[in-house]
This record gives C-alpha cells, sequence and structure tokens, in this order.
C-alpha cells in the first residue's frame, strides 16, 4: 500500500507522502507545556536509561517474528492499522526499524 487520500480528498504519490501523511494523522502535535503530571512522568521514563542487566536492543529479526506472531482474529485499536497491513508493510517496518537503532 503507497496511497492514502489526504485530508483535503487528493492522494499521495509516493511511499514517502503515505508515511507524512500517516505520521502527522497517527502522532499528534503538542506543547510540553500542555503536559499533565502524568505526562511528565511518562516522558521522565522515557528519557531515563531502564540499567538492567537483561538490557539489550531488539534484533530485526525479533522484530520480524513478532509482526508474524500476530493475531489476525484481533479488531485493530484506535489507529485502525490491522495486523493484514503490518504484515504487508513489514519490509518497510524493519528498514524504518533499522534506521531508527543506528542512530
Amino acid at each position: 500500500m503507497t496511497t492514502l487520500q489526504r485530508p483535503d480528498g487528493s492522494l499521495t504519490s509516493d511511499l514517502n507522502e503515505t508515511l507524512k501523511v500517516m505520521i502527522d494523522h497517527l502522532i499528534p502535535n503538542y506543547e510540553q507545556s500542555d503536559d499533565t503530571g502524568y505526562h511528565k512522568r511518562i516522558r521522565t521514563l522515557c528519557t531515563e536509561p531502564i540499567l538492567t542487566a537483561d538490557d539489550r536492543d531488539y534484533t530485526p529479526a525479533e522484530v520480524k517474528n513478532t509482526i508474524y506472531d500476530l493475531n489476525h482474529k484481533k479488531a485493530p485499536g484506535e489507529d485502525d492499522i490491522t495486523e493484514k497491513y503490518i504484515r504487508e508493510s513489514i519490509n518497510n517496518f524493519l528498514n524504518l526499524f533499522k534506521q531508527y537503532t543506528s542512530v
């Protein structure tokens, strides 16, 4: 799937545009000043290393196996992303995973 309909009704023309539309739709823009105490705590927890002995990065193989283990009978969540779409897009997800973990 490389085409999505934008909010203005036009269609994306390539994978990069499609990913941008998805990110813009699924990841809200917000100001940190609007954070509640709960959000501030989560933000702090996410930025502090856990530092446990068994902590390690996920491998691409683990990510791929997890995707293939998704339950195809489960309804999508609020984002409406189905396991079928994730499986069909596995190579794109793995490429993104590799990009973000190699930083």
